[in-house]
């Protein structure tokens, strides 16, 4: 395997971005108080940060996440212990963490998903939702894409209200420094035909759509749903979050958004991709039997997935055997649909000095920046 990164030589400023982490989280310092300034008098009270220093020290909702997962908590946290070396709140120091993820690893690019409203989706109020989907794109606007070039930003928009969410993808994406919809996911499948409007607004503006674990994944109502119940441990709600994926992947395919939506890509980020190969065959094996019940399908299944969707590598797969990689990453056509992440700051952080080993010269040559550089484009230079 060739070492992953090494200096730039290159001449040329595209060829230039030779490393792409496509996963990397921001947080608060403060929690929802961050977002104070850029909230309406109503919706600070809303989300309690509302009238005053001793308000939002009385509401514990001002110190987290909106809303936040209760039920399942990493029992030794989930954040690198490495990542509190200032003081503040982890990953919550733009020039920190570029130092420590950018700097240390030679990354060129850090794309940023939202990590204190990612389970913004799972909120029954539309309007609450949209109002925290706006505050945080200002929010990451100014404090993040303004502090360093090398960072990019997913545009955060709520599924409860499709014609908000379509105005804040055109608010904020002609914006310098984003270069992606992030859809806070609920519990609705993503090929609904309600959110063909989202769809065509990113595909107008060139800007893929990306979807993530959102924290609350089968345990709040309004969330995305898991299989079988409620699990006991945070390590089967951890590990059975792919079912997800699975389910969304499976009905934007079969729903044809990508025959409505020749240009549109969707990033499913730290969904992980031993499954995809199952999914793949299945969905190939029953469009032959059932090309009646959908009609709008005039190719195999697979190939909508590996033209339309990409994969990041974090969790990535490590079997034993070489032989066992290097054959799922050919089943997955890796060498076009999968893309670089480390999930900074989290617990399960891919160092990518070791996780990628074992991966083929011909596919590392592929997923650290050229198949990002062409679902970014220009947003991404």
């Amino acid at each position: 395997m060739a070492t992953a990164f090494l200096p730039k030589t290159q001449n040329d400023p595209k060829q230039d971005i030779a490393v792409i982490d496509c996963d990397v989280h921001p947080n608060f310092r403060d929690g929802l108080n961050d977002l104070s300034p850029y909230l309406t008098p109503e919706y600070r009270r809303r989300t309690g940060v509302g009238a005053g220093d001793a308000w939002s020290k009385n509401v514990a909702a001002s110190h987290f996440s909106l809303p936040t997962n209760v039920m399942y908590i990493h029992p030794a946290g989930a954040l690198r212990r490495d990542t509190w070396s200032d003081g503040t709140t982890p990953a919550s120091n733009p020039e920190l963490v570029a130092k420590q993820l950018l700097d240390g690893y030679n990354i060129d690019r850090g794309v940023l998903l939202c990590g204190n409203v990612l389970g913004l989706g799972g909120l029954t109020d539309p309007d609450l939702a949209a109002n925290i989907s706006n505050a945080y794109n200002e929010w990451l606007y100014e404090t993040w894409l303004q502090s360093d070039v090398r960072w990019r930003g997913g545009i955060v928009v709520a599924p409860q209200d499709v014609a908000q969410a379509v105005k804040t993808i055109r608010k904020f994406g002609p914006r310098d420094g984003f270069c992606q919809v992030h859809i806070a996911m609920n519990n609705v499948l993503l090929g609904d035909r309600r959110f063909r409007p989202i769809y065509e607004a990113a595909e107008e503006l060139g800007l893929p759509v990306a979807i993530h674990p959102n924290s609350i994944d089968g345990i709040f109502h309004t969330g995305p749903q898991t299989a079988g119940g409620i699990p006991t441990y945070y390590a089967e709600w951890h590990a059975g979050i792919s079912q997800i994926f699975q389910a969304n992947v499976i009905s934007l395919v079969c729903q044809g958004t990508f025959e409505l939506f020749p240009k549109l890509k969707f990033i499913v980020t730290e969904g992980g991709i031993g499954w995809l190969p199952d999914v793949m065959w299945r969905l190939d094996k029953n469009w032959k039997a059932l090309r009646d019940e959908l009609p709008w399908l005039h190719r195999a299944p697979s190939e909508y997935i590996i033209e339309h969707i990409r994969f990041t590598t974090q969790p990535m797969i490590e079997p034993e055997k070489q032989s066992h990689l290097e054959a799922i990453l050919e089943m997955i056509h890796a060498e076009k649909t999968l893309l670089f992440s480390t999930d900074y700051p989290h617990w399960d952080f891919d160092d990518p000095n070791k996780a990628l080993r074992g991966v083929p010269e011909h596919v590392m040559d592929r997923l650290l920046a050229k198949n990002a550089l062409e679902i970014y484009g220009d947003h991404i230079l």
